[in-house]
């Protein structure tokens, strides 16, 4: 009896140890994940409401789906640099006279630079909180029928990029240690771009886009040994 709580005293202990986290520090990782996005509404400018005889001003996003990969490096065990490249879609549905119609699907690129402050840096789950910049990189796609009517009379659609700051709070759970579950929430900040129809080399602002939002990831990481 005695030996077999040994053997099992001694299993768990080598579980333990293989599943806390290694250092970070001078290392690299990569991660990957996907997740979905809260988004704020975006809106039609004054003169395109007063002008339309019964056009909301907001153009409401559905929830946003995407995903991203990312590189860090520790800078010590608790703090880390990070830079992920994140993508969003959703559909963009402006409504008017009680009707609601889908005008296409806004398409968001984040290249988002930051830095990470890590709890707990050598246990099995690691909590961390983070902060950076971004800039955003910004598409409307219209739908089949918007775009053949804009093509019929050579007009199209431009979208600025947008730049902006985001916070997270998130935590990796390690199942070896250089191996992580990953889950984080994070708030994405960003200035409005303008949505512009253009002719030739005239162009007219209809809408500001607005990816602003709150999302949640799940994924994984990889930290070089």
């Amino acid at each position: 009896m005695k030996k077999i709580v040994l053997v099992a005293t001694a299993v768990l202990l080598l579980f333990a140890s293989t599943a806390m986290a290694d250092s970070i520090k001078g290392k690299f990782g990569i991660t990957a994940r996907g997740g979905a996005s809260y988004i704020l509404n975006s809106e039609w400018t004054d003169e395109m409401v007063a002008d339309s005889g019964g056009l909301d001003k907001s153009i409401k996003p559905g929830i946003g789906l995407g995903g991203g990969l990312g590189i860090m490096y520790g800078i010590t065990d608790n703090l880390s640099v990070n830079f992920d490249v994140i993508y969003m879609q959703a559909d963009f549905k402006a409504t008017g006279g009680g009707e609601e119609l889908t005008i296409g699907k806004g398409k968001t690129i984040d290249f988002a630079l930051g830095a990470q402050w890590r709890f707990m840096p050598k246990s099995r789950f690691v909590p961390y909180i983070g902060a950076g910049v971004d800039i955003m990189v910004n598409r409307l796609d219209l739908t089949d029928e918007a775009q053949d009517g804009l093509n019929s009379v050579g007009l199209s659609v431009d979208v600025a990029n947008t730049y902006g700051g985001h916070l997270s709070v998130g935590g990796d759970f390690f199942i070896t240690p250089n191996i992580a579950l990953n889950a984080e929430i994070r708030g994405l900040y960003s200035t409005k771009g303008d949505i512009k129809v253009e002719y030739g080399s005239a162009s007219l602002a209809v809408a500001e886009y607005n990816p602003t939002n709150i999302s949640g990831f799940i994924g994984i990481r990889f930290f070089f040994p």
